[in-house]
């Protein structure tokens, strides 16, 4: 901890709950958001903005665990099964129906919450452990499907090669066009 409390009393309940309880923690959020929203994509290379972004779409993963797992206390293993499903949609409109990259994305998300559904309505009643070995079930079984159904996803060995995502008439070429793009949806997330 750099910087202690002294000499900082709440006397409200809204000071006692305010998202930065010190004026430390708006200067620290303030440098880090300049830092990466200035200062990484000028000085960092494509290799470093990719990984970036690799991991910026891992924290929106994140926190939609973190809806399940912070405010209720269930525990789901199975929730990259439902992040790739959406992925695998996505690709395949993409690929196969030559749809746009905004038909796509919320196509992905529709068809993941749909799995979602499906596996959820069984697990309504169980909780703790059992929620744990069901969705670690459904993690194993979305996988396996996906893998082995060549129509999804070309086979085991094979990859979708999909085509760059458009904004507004821009094709998104570079690492850092996409940082771009995936930096503020993480932080709307």
């Amino acid at each position: 901890m750099f910087h202690r409390e002294g000499g900082y009393f709440k006397t409200s309940y809204k000071a006692d709950m305010a998202l930065y309880p010190l004026p430390i923690g708006k200067v620290a959020v303030t440098g880090f958001a300049l830092l990466f929203l200035v200062v990484a994509p000028i000085f960092l290379d494509e290799y470093y903005l990719s990984v970036i972004n690799i991991a910026a779409i891992a924290v929106v993963g994140a926190l939609g665990l973190n809806i399940l797992l912070g405010y209720t206390g269930q525990i789901s293993i199975g929730h990259t099964a439902f992040m790739s499903v959406g992925a695998y949609t996505a690709a395949n409109f993409a690929v196969h129906f030559d749809m746009p990259f905004w038909v796509t994305l919320p196509a992905g998300g529709l068809m993941a919450a749909a799995i979602g559904t499906l596996v959820g309505l069984p697990s309504l009643r169980v909780k703790g452990l059992y929620l744990a070995i069901a969705t670690l079930a459904a993690q194993f079984i979305i996988e396996w499907v996906l893998n082995h159904t060549p129509l999804i996803s070309g086979g085991v060995q094979a990859s979708i090669e999909m085509p760059r995502p458009v904004f507004f008439g821009n094709v998104l070429n570079t690492q850092s066009e996409l940082y771009f793009f995936i930096l503020p949806v993480t932080i709307i997330a």
